[in-house]
């Protein structure tokens, strides 16, 4: 088997990925059964992964109970503990307090030495040091469970108070992050805000201040990896200096490029993404040190077991995923490459060879563009985001931009530092700021152009992608490989006629925003409806769920509100219950029928989508006749008069839930989704039974 390295790393991360959600005794058996079969298959070339996935699964076990096992007994418990900020810290929903990823070196005046996740704490700063009383718990079983593992946080923690500030930390990550801060305000400082805060997140990786629209409008046109500090960005910034010396010269300049990435990924903070394309870059420059061939995908494969070996939850994180899966698809676009430049015929003449290497150029572009973006697309369906049907277009217009605005970023950087220069930093300011300017309507005119947002059904979308995957396996076993496109493409275009039809007339309503006090976001073949409660930070939350999911047109938006304060809700045509009788109905959507009532004291608003009948209510509205609903979408209270079947919360910690017994209570931390099929079916996403005290 060629390149066995990267057919472990890749087995073995696979098997990490998978080791995290299975329970730890399956481990062990599991291990054993693929230990037995690489044993038996070692002369052959499944015996590389079946190896692969054993000593994933083995290093999963051993990390869990090194690292993970000993932490469980601190699940419950309140202490008095000393606790270190640590550099992911940003203000919180409560004024005053802040949130992010804590230290715990004491526990009750014992040494310890593990990370906690808190969301809300007094303001501090990174490095900051203080003792308080606290109460640990294990993770929520939410989006984030997997995400907070992977940065080694295994414990969530709650700030009681007893606040004791200490002296405070001088370790050298916060050195780090300081320097990161200044070059960062250095950058800002001599461009406009808004090219400052995209370069500084194209360079230093830092995202303090880059406004949401600029990231969700980089996200639309599928090139949100440009704001996310990766491999591209090591690659483009330590080839700065792979420029041709003569022998003599080449190995100190290894040195050089060695020493500028590992300041590099200790500049941006060691994010994962960065971790793994300097380690293959290192191994990489490693390989030209001693004069050895250096392959892509085994660099990757090993760049995989070394973070693997470190954290075993690593291969959860969404920029490990992404990376790798990205790497694969641009190898595969490597590999067609080369079999195109194989099989056509040799040009006879000047031109002709001028113009099939151009087009050939052209093509690979095209096609790296193309694979990346298809290996990374399960990964986002799976993790509940939207592709990008413009992505391929805005690469090819953008990511060539990159590499100026990189360097002219370091230029204004360096050049500050000496004495004499700053006329020409302020025209090197003036030159990028020009140059973001056109990458940003580049990118925002990609953004806004017909399906540039793609929102596919999860589960329907990663079966389909399972389907596609083993036939192309199927083909390739079978060496036909050219059969392989027609057959793909008859599948793929019949799943998109099945999932178009599925789609159709289905109603989804997701409950959007604070916890307990939800707005919902009703969606229809390409249209929404909104029933609004809340504040500003719920207008912002269902603003982003809403670009999420295709960003469907609002037809109408009802204020729940009994005393509305202003907010801003941009064009959307907007209703007010107050103004309204005291019962009024109307039909919006496709035939869905909206009934609205209101006191003085609440409102109800209840949704009929054929037989199927749901509810939002705010406050506590108080009926001649009680309502009775299939789904009673719930808040902070639970009005006596609406009667519902089953309940979809977004919080298990609301007063009413001691007050229930007979109806099923559904609880989705984040954005549960009920799904109704007119006069057909009602079926629920992101939601989990909630037990009753």
């Amino acid at each position: 088997m060629k390149r066995k390295l990267a057919w472990f790393g890749l087995a073995f991360a696979t098997a990490e990925l998978f080791a995290a959600y299975l329970p730890p005794l399956v481990l062990l058996p599991a291990a054993a059964f693929f230990a037995l079969l690489a044993f038996l298959y070692h002369r052959y070339a499944v015996g590389v992964p079946f190896a692969g996935i054993f000593c994933g699964l083995l290093c999963f076990f051993v990390f869990y109970l090194a690292v993970v096992r000993p932490l469980e007994p601190y699940a419950g418990q309140t202490a008095q503990c000393t606790v270190i900020v640590e550099t992911d810290a940003e203000p919180a929903y409560q004024e005053g307090m802040y949130r992010g990823s804590l230290r715990v070196t004491s526990w009750n005046g014992e040494p310890t030495n593990f990370l906690v996740e808190c969301r809300a704490f007094p303001a501090a700063a990174p490095g900051d040091t203080f003792t308080a009383q606290w109460k640990f718990a294990d993770l929520e079983t939410d989006a984030y469970q997997m995400s907070y593992r992977s940065q080694g946080i295994h414990l969530q923690a709650e700030y009681l108070g007893s606040y004791q500030p200490q002296p405070s930390c001088q370790a050298t990550r916060f050195t780090w992050f300081r320097l990161r801060k200044t070059l960062a305000q250095r950058l800002k400082t001599w461009m406009t805000a808004e090219e400052g805060e995209l370069e500084a997140a194209m360079l230093l990786g830092d995202k303090t201040g880059l406004r949401d629209t600029i990231q969700d409008t980089f996200r639309i046109a599928g090139v949100s990896h440009l704001l996310a500090v990766s491999g591209l960005h090591v690659a483009l910034l330590c080839g700065i200096f792979s420029f041709g010396f003569r022998r003599r010269f080449v190995r100190p300049l290894i040195v050089l490029r060695a020493f500028l990435v590992i300041f590099y990924m200790l500049l941006t903070g060691l994010p994962v993404s960065v971790l793994r394309a300097g380690l293959v870059f290192l191994i990489a420059l490693a390989g030209d040190f001693f004069l050895q061939p250096v392959d892509l995908l085994t660099s990757t494969g090993a760049a995989a077991v070394l973070l693997g070996l470190q954290n075993a939850y690593v291969p959860c994180d969404l920029g490990f995923q992404l990376s790798f899966c990205a790497v694969l698809g641009v190898q595969a676009a490597g590999t067609l490459s080369r079999w195109e430049e194989g099989h056509l015929p040799d040009p006879r003449h000047p031109w002709a060879v001028h113009i099939l290497s151009r087009g050939m150029a052209l093509l690979e572009n095209v096609q790296i563009a193309f694979l990346a973006g298809l290996a990374t697309l399960p990964v986002l369906i799976a993790h509940g985001m939207t592709a990008s049907g413009v992505g391929v277009l805005t690469n090819l217009l953008v990511v060539w931009m990159l590499e100026p605005a990189l360097q002219l970023g370091i230029v204004i950087l360096v050049l500050q530092f000496l004495p004499g220069c700053l006329p020409v930093v302020r025209i090197a300011s003036v030159l990028l700021s020009l140059w973001l300017r056109g990458m940003l309507s580049l990118v925002g005119w990609c953004a806004g152009l017909p399906l540039a947002q793609l929102a596919f059904p999860k589960n329907y979308t990663l079966l389909v992608l399972a389907v596609l995957g083993i036939l192309a396996l199927v083909f390739h076993m079978a060496d036909r490989m050219l059969w392989y496109l027609p057959a793909a493409a008859i599948c793929g275009l019949s799943a998109i006629a099945m999932g178009i039809w599925s789609q159709e007339d289905l109603v989804r309503i997701a409950l959007v925003g604070t916890a307990n006090n939800p707005c919902a976001v009703c969606m229809q073949n390409g249209q929404a409806v909104i029933l609004f409660r809340g504040g500003q930070s719920n207008v912002r939350a269902v603003t982003r769920y809403l670009t999420e999911n295709a960003d469907p047109e609002v037809t109408l938006v009802v204020d729940l509100r009994q005393d509305p304060s202003l907010l801003d809700f941009g064009e959307w045509p907007v209703i007010e219950i107050r103004d309204l009788e005291g019962y009024t109905q109307q039909t919006t959507l496709d035939d869905v029928a909206l009934d609205l009532y209101h006191d003085g004291s609440g409102s109800l608003a209840v949704l009929g989508v054929g037989n199927r009948h749901i509810a939002l209510a705010s406050g506590r509205v108080h009926l001649d006749t009680p309502v009775s609903v299939d789904v009673f979408c719930a808040g902070s209270s639970l009005p006596d008069t609406v009667l519902p079947q089953t309940i979809v919360c977004c919080t298990d910690s609301a007063d009413w839930l001691t007050s229930v017994s007979a109806q099923t209570v559904l609880y989705g931390q984040e954005t549960p989704v009920i799904m109704i099929r007119p006069w057909l079916s009602l079926t629920y996403e992101e939601v989990k039974p909630l037990a009753l005290q």
